[in-house]
């Protein structure tokens, strides 16, 4: 039976009004970036539902929807809280079978998602929904819900759902696939299950909901910590399916060849290590250190790439990282370095290392050695050629080639604004640009004359600064947003949190195309184009 005929003529005549009606894209952060400008990649280990289309497979996770092109084998863009994803927990997927999209029951309501259009349209419904049917025989009619009150039919195109309709014979219906219902058409992913639920590090997890593609040929699970993996039942063929961060926080990020490295920000229990993203973002790898312990370190919170390793500042000091290798090597702080790691900078060889009372060198042949007989803080480090200067909380000095203490040049001793604690530093062409909890300040090199402005209130606390590859320009990431200084124009573009980035930013990294901003809420990848028009 057709819609019309189920809900009678007053249904009818409210369907055309909401139709005929226009209905505005909720309020979102949607409505003001095009998806592809801002892009927002999290841990997205838990699937709590899924679903597939003939060509899509959709899987609701805790932070996002995550979405698996089989044609291309290839992930989409995922879609966050940014793009309208629901914050209420989704219950239950089910795919539409009008189009490319997946209907979503949730503890709100129920919500759909067309990924060719990328639009949300969501309704609340009493007890949220618990799940979801769909009609085999009228797929385009609407869609069925079970809420606190039973079934109810949710006509396409209405936004509140109607009680009291009657349900599709036994044989026509289609309802979301249970894991348990999955493992019974395919024995042997039952006979694996304990090889398919454990990971490198003897971590297990559970299947947490399956589908089945509409032409029968895999069977998609999600688990509680693995993400999706596929299962051919007729080849026996397993591919796990791994996308996102091992950590919902992101605390670095480092440019690398054709994508960047992510350090996560993770609490205790929470995965924790290394994420390689592609550009594209079809494609994460993660990397938590080889045998069970793996890195060891919770807290990312400085990251280096160069041509042969990937340094790592957290909690217990500095990691040495060859990932081709699976191998690694901790300097430990209160070891053999000084204290707390809070910055690096590439050596030749090696790294430089400032920590809370002092600097150290990591050199080329794994020594530590201590550079200077100062014991102030180091809170920031920039390498430029031979040199390195060195922002503590005494103020800004600098270690000329050759030198065994760090030194205060002339036009550093004559202003005072620089005698402060230098929060970040970043070198933009042949310029020096220095942050202080009151002062941004940038110095001409020809004149070695300082131009200092008073710090952004709306940009909370400063974490990091990274220079833009066109002319003249620097990002500052700080605790409540993300600006571009134009620095000879001594113009901002300020992106504020929540509404442009989710979250406090921790590290930022540009090349020509990409902002890639790790905060707490994740990796974003802002076009350089779009973040410099707002």
């Amino acid at each position: 039976m057709k819609a019309g005929g189920r809900v009678g003529g007053c249904a009818r005549a409210l369907t055309v009004l909401l139709l005929t009606a226009a209905l505005p894209d909720r309020l979102t952060a949607q409505s003001l970036w095009r998806p592809d400008e801002r892009v927002l990649i999290s841990d997205f280990s838990y699937v709590r539902a899924i679903a597939a289309s003939p060509t899509l497979v959709f899987a609701a996770t805790t932070h996002g929807l995550t979405i698996y092109d089989r044609l291309a084998r290839a992930w989409q863009l995922p879609v966050t809280v940014l793009d309208g994803y629901p914050i209420a927990p989704v219950r239950a997927a089910l795919a539409d079978l009008v189009g490319n999209a997946v209907w979503l029951g949730t503890d709100q309501g129920w919500a759909r998602y067309d990924a060719d259009v990328r639009r949300w349209d969501a309704g609340y419904a009493a007890g949220g929904v618990s799940n979801l049917m769909l009609d085999a025989a009228d797929p385009a009619s609407g869609v069925y819900l079970l809420t606190g009150t039973g079934w109810s039919f949710l006509p396409r195109g209405m936004l509140t759902p109607i009680a009291g309709q009657p349900l599709p014979a036994p044989g026509r219906r289609l309802v979301p696939l249970t894991p348990e219902a999955a493992l019974q058409m395919a024995p042997t992913a039952d006979a694996l299950r304990a090889f398919l639920l454990t990971d490198a590090r003897l971590r297990t997890v559970q299947f947490t909901c399956a589908t089945r593609t509409p032409d029968r040929s895999d069977l998609f699970f999600g688990t509680s910590g693995m993400g999706v993996a596929r299962f051919d039942a007729t080849t026996t063929e397993r591919e796990p399916l791994p996308f996102g961060l091992l950590a919902p926080a992101a605390g670095a990020v480092a440019l690398g060849t054709n994508g960047v490295w992510v350090a996560s920000l993770s609490r205790v229990g929470e995965r924790s290590g290394l994420t390689w993203v592609a550009d594209d973002l079809t494609a994460a790898h993660t990397y938590q250190g080889a045998g069970v312990a793996g890195f060891g370190c919770l807290e990312g919170r400085r990251l280096l790439a160069d041509a042969s390793f990937l340094w790592l500042a957290c909690e217990r000091g500095v990691l040495k990282i060859d990932v081709e290798g699976d191998r690694s090597r901790l300097f430990e702080a209160r070891g053999v370095l000084p204290d707390a790691v809070l910055s690096l900078a590439p050596a030749s060889g090696g790294v430089w290392v400032g920590t809370a009372r002092g600097l150290a060198r990591v050199t080329p042949d794994d020594r530590v050695v201590t550079v200077g007989a100062f014991t102030h803080p180091v809170l920031s480090l920039l390498a430029v050629h031979d040199s390195l200067w060195v922002g503590t909380t005494a103020g800004l000095g600098l270690l000329r080639d050759g030198d065994d203490e760090v030194g205060v040049p002339p036009e550093i001793a004559d202003q005072a604004s620089l005698h402060a604690p230098i929060l970040a530093l970043a070198g933009v062409g042949a310029m020096l640009v220095a942050v202080t909890p009151d002062q941004f300040a940038w110095r001409d090199p020809a004149s070695n004359r300082w131009t200092l402005v008073h710090a952004r209130t709306d940009l909370g606390a400063i974490t990091a600064l990274a220079a833009d590859p066109g002319d003249g320009g620097v990002w500052i990431a700080g605790t409540t947003g993300l600006a571009f200084w134009e620095l000879p124009r001594g113009t901002f573009h300020v992106l504020r949190a929540p509404d442009d980035v989710p979250a406090a930013v921790h590290g930022v990294a540009v090349d020509s195309r990409y902002v890639w901003v790790a905060t707490d809420g994740g990796l974003v990848r802002f076009t350089r184009s779009a973040a410099l028009a707002r």
